[in-house]
């Protein structure tokens, strides 16, 4: 492709501003996850929905930070102790297009604060880190896997349950 290029560790690079994102239907809950049987049934949890547009570049610590700044109605997600678990709903070919499930991973809230941060506003490093594109990435952003590298594609639901402490 033309406008691809990778990073040094082989990962494609999006040109975002070429490529249009796609739409993601993400459905937020305090607790336990969604059943998948709302999706089977045809009765999508759309209380529960926010719309979010991507890139298949993104990785879920930048899914968590887009819905963390579309949704100030959901406190809990940011809620400096949270933990996010994210999962994939699909209609599986393989199953007669019946929908299936898969685990993405798990955020921290303190993946996206920093240790300094605050509900209000975010680590002083994270706004440093916006002001400087051209920074070297740590260890741990290296290794964090995209949309596209999860094989999440458009049309997939992305469900995440919020755990919060006790």
């Amino acid at each position: 492709m033309a406008d691809m290029d990778t990073t040094p560790s082989g990962k494609p690079i999006v040109a975002r501003d070429k490529t249009p994102p796609f739409l993601i239907r993400t459905f937020v809950k305090v607790g336990t996850p969604h059943r998948l049987s709302l999706f089977e049934e045809g009765t999508l949890p759309t209380t529960d929905e926010q719309q979010i547009f991507t890139w298949k570049d993104a990785t879920l610590r930048e899914v968590l930070t887009t819905l963390r700044n579309i949704a100030p109605q959901i406190p809990e997600l940011k809620h400096p102790l949270g933990r996010y678990s994210f999962r994939a709903i699909y209609a599986d070919a393989a199953n007669r297009g019946r929908f299936a499930q898969k685990e993405l991973g798990i955020v921290y809230s303190r993946d996206i604060l920093g240790e300094p941060g605050s509900l209000e506003f975010p680590a002083p490093r994270l706004v440093e880190d916006a002001d400087n594109e051209n920074r070297e990435l740590t260890e741990r952003e290296k290794e964090e896997r995209t949309l596209e590298e999860l094989r999440f594609v458009p049309g997939d639901y992305l469900c995440i349950s919020i755990i919060l402490p006790k």
